[in-house]
């Protein structure tokens, strides 16, 4: 799975130039373009350059990538919508095990998908996915009624959620 996303890694930055050189070449560029020209025109060079590169990455972005990937060919797509949150804390240990105790306890109950996000510097748990405000209203009042306990720490906000 490593050698196939670095494989895409590699099919991304070869493409990408192309445009760019095309850019360079058609008279209304902008100053923008300009400056995208100069980034991206070193980075296929670099890969020919050194063929049997090894490239070191945390393992949590190649987790992100697959998670990606796979909720693309799902056919998952994102927009703006509403999440109920009904977590958040900034202590960095805690936090998140915390967090993870509470995604466990609210999956047994409910049906709907369990965020656990880290922001900096902060560890959050939402839920759901809703279009519009109204919906993700009614979604909290029932998460207010199973869970008296968290009543005073849920509300609506504001972030992209998934269409599927």
């Amino acid at each position: 799975m490593k050698h196939y996303l670095i494989y895409i890694a590699a099919m991304l930055l070869a493409v990408l130039p192309v445009s760019a050189q095309e850019a360079v070449q058609d008279s209304t560029m902008t100053a923008e373009s300009d400056s995208l020209t100069s980034l991206v025109l070193p980075y296929p060079q670099i890969l020919l350059d050194m063929p049997n590169a090894h490239i070191e990455q945390d393992s949590m972005v190649t987790l992100l990538m697959e998670e990606k990937i796979a909720g693309i060919n799902r056919g998952e797509q994102e927009r703006a919508g509403y999440r109920v949150q009904i977590y958040s804390s900034n202590h960095p240990q805690r936090g998140k095990s915390e967090a993870l105790k509470l995604e466990q306890r609210i999956k047994q109950e409910i049906a709907a998908p369990v965020y656990v996000i880290y922001a900096t510097p902060s560890w959050k748990v939402r839920l759901g996915d809703f279009l519009t405000e109204a919906e993700a209203a009614e979604f909290r009042d029932h998460v207010k009624q199973l869970f008296p306990d968290l009543a005073d720490y849920t509300y609506i906000v504001r972030d992209q959620v998934k269409i599927r």
